[in-house]
């Protein structure tokens, strides 16, 4: 794969995001993926109302994106966290399930509070580059 080839990430169940959106759930450029932001989503196509649950199906989402590549959560170097509101309200939920899929040693990560989300009830949304191990 040369500097300028890209794969673009796109799991089962996930192409229409990309038709409605116009974008990749996931981009592989060389030995780097750029995974866009994921909701948490449940089965259903629902938002559950639970932040804790919306947090672990979005990192569920973005694991999905990365197996694509043939990675995983560990190879994430930089993960992009988005908190509707404030994040000191949202970490309250938000930190443990984090700590749950990200033990030591952690990747970077650079959370924002925003004022809306792209999805009816979404709380959090969650973005990540990654780095495929040789």
């Amino acid at each position: 794969m040369g500097a300028t080839d890209f794969t673009y990430l796109i799991p089962e169940g996930m192409e229409e995001v990309g038709e409605t959106y116009g974008l990749a759930p996931g981009v592989r450029s060389g030995d780097l993926i750029f995974v866009s932001g994921q909701l948490g989503i449940d089965e259903t196509g629902g938002i559950p109302a639970d932040g804790a649950r919306q947090a672990e199906l979005a990192i569920l989402a973005v694991e999905r994106v990365l197996a694509e590549a043939g990675a995983t959560l560990r190879d994430i170097v930089q993960l992009q966290t988005f908190h509707k509101g404030g994040m000191a309200a949202t970490n309250e939920w938000f930190l443990p399930v984090k700590s749950r899929f990200f033990p030591a040693p952690y990747p970077s990560w650079t959370g924002f509070g925003v004022a809306d989300l792209g999805g009816e009830g979404a709380m959090i949304e969650i973005g990540a580059i990654a780095r495929v191990r040789s």
